[in-house]
């Protein structure tokens, strides 16, 4: 009796093995978690090739605010730094700074003037010349309305030499009609007209009968985007006192 008991037990728990092994069988497989992606996006790198001084080679590959960049085997990883003229990537020792269709790619110090690795480096493929745009609004804080014939000027220019006039880069001209302030402007520029060195300013008059009524100009780099020349500049200009009234 014992030994039939025993086999007894030994037979259901075999048969309830089984059961519970048919019943996971048939569970369905988890899902994966809703928005969990199970394989990262491979980095898009856009990669820049430049022949530089005594044709050495250079390439640069560029994905957001990072840099890599292969010169004589050398490879740099680097991060994008703030700079009011071109593109400048370091990695703390070495800096590459392009700027329109060049570079150069020079040791980094607190002074910028470390030692040059490789200079006039272009790029083999030029990128298109797209021009540079800047708009905002003209606008003055006095309570007075303009006549129709008043004109509106916004230039861009040079205004580096202060023996020499200043060299207008771009300019647009606006009848104000049956409008009033704010009077929206657009420039369009070429970047590559633009010199690191120089100063430019932005400004605005009104203009009735050729005298000016109000006028305002900016030192353009004191407006500066985080990348480069700003692309909106709002300006309220000043009225010009009566004795001041003169043309331009």
């Amino acid at each position: 009796m014992k030994t039939l008991a025993r086999q007894c037990g030994i037979a259901a728990v075999a048969l309830g093995s089984l059961l519970a092994g048919a019943a996971m069988a048939q569970e369905p497989a988890a899902a994966p978690a809703q928005g969990k992606s199970e394989m990262r996006m491979a980095i898009q790198w856009k990669r820049f090739d430049y022949t530089c001084e005594g044709g050495a080679k250079l390439t640069v590959y560029l994905h957001e605010q990072t840099a890599k960049v292969e010169y004589q085997e050398h490879l740099y990883v680097m991060n994008q730094t703030r700079s009011a003229d071109g593109n400048r990537y370091s990695d703390g020792k070495v800096v590459w700074w392009g700027k329109g269709n060049g570079g150069f790619l020079q040791e980094d110090t607190p002074n910028w003037d470390g030692k040059m690795i490789v200079k006039d480096c272009q790029l083999e493929k030029p990128l298109n010349a797209n021009p540079g745009t800047v708009t905002g609004t003209v606008s003055y804080l006095q309570r007075m309305a303009l006549p129709a014939n008043a004109v509106i000027l916004v230039q861009l220019a040079d205004v580096t030499s202060a023996d020499a006039p200043a060299k207008v880069i771009a300019e647009q001209k606006i009848t104000l009609g049956e409008r009033q302030v704010p009077v929206p402007y657009e420039l369009k520029y070429d970047p590559a007209k633009l010199d690191g060195k120089h100063l430019y300013k932005l400004s605005g008059k009104i203009l009735v009968d050729g005298q000016r009524l109000f006028t305002r100009s900016v030192d353009f780099k004191s407006v500066d985007s985080l990348h480069g020349y700003p692309t909106e500049v709002n300006m309220i200009l000043k009225q010009v006192a009566a004795g001041e009234a003169e043309k331009p």
